[in-house]
């Protein structure tokens, strides 16, 4: 083997070391910014899943002639239609004819999100049902009136 030196065979234009280009100095403040975004955003996206305990109060209309009030949250993105989506959350409350209080308040632990609602209730003179949409998002406390 042979040894040559650097001036038998020039570098190609490609090849030529050239130095580094010098970049602005607020580059360097912008960029620790721009990685705090980026995690902040990221957390956001991933928290967003993240159940959250909501209160929901029930007001009762004619609370007087509730026996039982059933209530089942089911999550509007967990299926292809009614049939096939499952319930996430559900309550069931009893009580003596005449002494269902005005208001039931309950606690619920899910992530944000659309869910369908449904509220049904037994009273002394028959069985009533709702279906609702409900959006979960920055509340942490929701009303409904039940009819």
């Amino acid at each position: 083997m042979s040894s040559t030196s650097p001036e038998e065979h020039p570098q190609a234009p490609d090849e030529q070391r050239t130095e580094p280009v010098e970049r602005p100095p607020w580059t360097r403040r912008f960029a620790p910014l721009l990685l705090i975004a980026g995690v902040l955003l990221g957390g956001r996206i991933l928290f967003s899943e993240v159940p959250e305990e909501r209160e929901v109060e029930l007001r009762l209309d004619e609370a007087a002639t509730v026996v039982q009030l059933d209530v089942t949250w089911t999550d509007r993105s967990s299926g292809d239609g009614d049939a096939a989506a499952t319930p996430v959350h559900g309550s069931t409350w009893r009580f003596a004819e005449g002494t269902a209080p005005r208001s039931v308040v309950s606690k619920v632990r899910l992530p944000d999100g659309r869910y369908d609602l449904e509220i049904a209730v037994d009273r002394s003179g028959g069985r009533d049902t709702t279906h609702r949409a409900v959006t979960l998002g920055d509340a942490d406390k929701i009303t409904l009136p039940v009819r």
